[in-house]
């Protein structure tokens, strides 16, 4: 597993997570225990330093400023 970067936020239930490096649109995204937390369904921003948009399985606040992990593909 790759870090991806941390969630800065909250939007409409969905965690948003500022990275460097993107992952395919239903990648599972994991926290650093290696728990399942949620599907990226979307990225947007700009190119450099661009967010990840997670639907959460769970409620979204307990992962609010913590590190995810995923495949990365750079």
């Amino acid at each position: 597993m790759k870090s991806l970067g941390k969630v800065v936020s909250i939007s409409n239930g969905k965690l948003v997570l500022k990275t460097d490096d993107l992952v395919k649109v239903g990648t599972k995204i994991f926290d650093e225990h290696g728990n399942f937390v949620g599907n990226a369904i979307e990225y947007f921003g700009p190119t450099l330093g661009p967010y990840i948009l997670i639907s959460p399985k769970k409620r979204p606040e307990p992962y609010l400023g913590k590190e995810m992990f995923g495949p990365g593909q750079k």
